[in-house]
């Protein structure tokens, strides 16, 4: 029966070993609080299409400004209404499709951080 080897068959190499992994492990620490803080930026904008509404929002949806034009006032309230939910959805969209970016390019396509946060999206941006 084969033996496995094991840290104790050569001890350098073991050391070395996890030298690399603690070295992986804090790379990508640091790459994900590069990526919190580029997220924390982030702002996904969108106006409508006569612009009488312009909407922006924070990576989670949040909205944090909302101009309307003065001719926004001549729209009926109802009507107002909804062009500003497009909006700010419109608004929601662009936010995730740049989060989806900066998680693609910080840890790749596939990786399952991306997956994860195009599911999110995709469930959350319906």
């Amino acid at each position: 029966m084969p033996s496995v080897p094991s840290y104790f068959d050569d001890p350098d190499a073991a050391i070395e070993r996890v030298q690399a992994d603690i070295a992986a492990a804090q790379e990508r620490a640091l790459k994900a609080a590069e990526v919190k803080q580029t997220l924390d930026r982030l702002r996904g904008r969108a106006r409508s299409p006569r612009g009488e509404v312009t909407a922006e929002v924070d990576p989670s949806g949040q909205l944090v400004d909302l101009h309307l034009a003065d001719d926004a006032t001549s729209i009926a309230a109802r009507d107002l209404s909804a062009l500003i939910v497009e909006t700010v959805r419109a608004a929601a969209q662009d936010a995730g499709r740049q989060a989806l970016a900066v998680a693609a390019d910080a840890f790749g396509e596939t990786s399952p951080v991306t997956a994860q946060l195009r599911d999110e999206l995709a469930s959350r941006l319906r």
